[in-house]
């Protein structure tokens, strides 16, 4: 195997403008897969994360708490219906410490409020997001309540985009699958028929078919490993150059920065993905040329 290898590498010497050729465009297949793989991955989270948040808040009269009995009325209406994940009373004391931990920057406003004027209010989530209405209804019809703040429609658009961003993701990684594998088949087919007398004198000293084959499926599995590894490592810098922008801009949803070894299974994926793109490519295009 240590001679077939050699020989592929001597091959990519001969013709290195071809060998760039399939490395550039494979850099872009795997590129874009690391880049979707890791939108993927980050719009699961921020899925999560808003599925587990407080999906609807109601708000009571400003300035008085509820009593125990009230707080433990309301839940027990919301577990009858055994879709309740999640219930938090958070008291006006409470609700005048968060505006003060969210304002602390500026004095001006902490002077202004106090727990006098902020409402006490129950936070909910639900098992499932799609009975978050008949919650929101049971919620919104008890005594008291002044205000309702309703997230499922922010959770179901979310959903939606990222759904069509996971759709269109699938067909452009598949179509620049489809093409790599093209190129490796093309620009292998060119090395055979460049090398077509050297083949038919293996052939009739009495080399195999697999003894022809291997060195070129060991250069076609060198151009995945290195478009792989240049796609992810690219990919990879853009992530880290980007990330304060991208922290800044995710608030509270804490995503990055992305933990070394899921990036080091991205790479590993890739790689795995690059020899076989490379592997199938340059078989075709041998077994078409073998089976004349």
């Amino acid at each position: 195997m240590a001679g077939k290898f050699q020989t592929a590498l001597i091959q990519i010497r001969r013709s290195p403008y071809q060998a760039l050729a399939a490395i550039m465009i494979m850099f872009l297949t795997f590129f874009a897969l690391t880049g979707f793989t890791l939108i993927s991955l980050g719009s699961m989270a921020i899925i999560k994360y808003f599925e587990k948040a407080p999906q609807v808040i109601a708000f009571f009269e400003k300035g008085k708490d509820l009593t125990q009995d009230q707080i433990s009325s309301i839940k027990n209406k919301l577990d009858e219906t055994k879709q309740l994940a999640s219930f938090k009373y958070v008291s006006i004391y409470e609700a005048e410490a968060i505006y003060k931990e969210k304002n602390k920057s500026d004095p001006l406003l902490l002077e202004l409020v106090n727990y006098k004027i902020l409402p006490p209010s129950i936070e909910i989530s639900a098992v499932n997001i799609d009975t978050l209405s008949s919650l929101k209804n049971i919620l919104e019809s008890q005594p008291g309540v002044k205000d309702i703040a309703f997230y499922e429609d922010i959770v179901k658009s979310l959903s939606s985009w990222i759904k069509n961003i996971r759709i269109f993701g699938i067909g452009l990684i598949s179509y620049l699958l489809v093409q790599s594998v093209l190129i490796i088949l093309t620009i292998t087919g060119m090395k055979i028929l460049s090398r077509k007398e050297e083949i038919e004198i293996l052939r009739l000293i009495g080399a195999s078919n697999w003894f022809i084959r291997w060195p070129f499926i060991f250069e076609g599995a060198l151009y995945g490993v290195i478009s792989s590894f240049l796609g992810w490592g690219a990919a990879y810098l853009l992530l880290l150059y980007t990330t304060p922008v991208i922290i800044g801009w995710l608030g509270d949803v804490a995503l990055l920065p992305v933990p070394i070894w899921l990036m080091l299974l991205i790479l590993a994926a890739n790689l795995i993905i690059g020899i076989f793109v490379g592997t199938i490519g340059s078989l075709i295009a041998v077994h078409r040329f073998l089976r004349k």
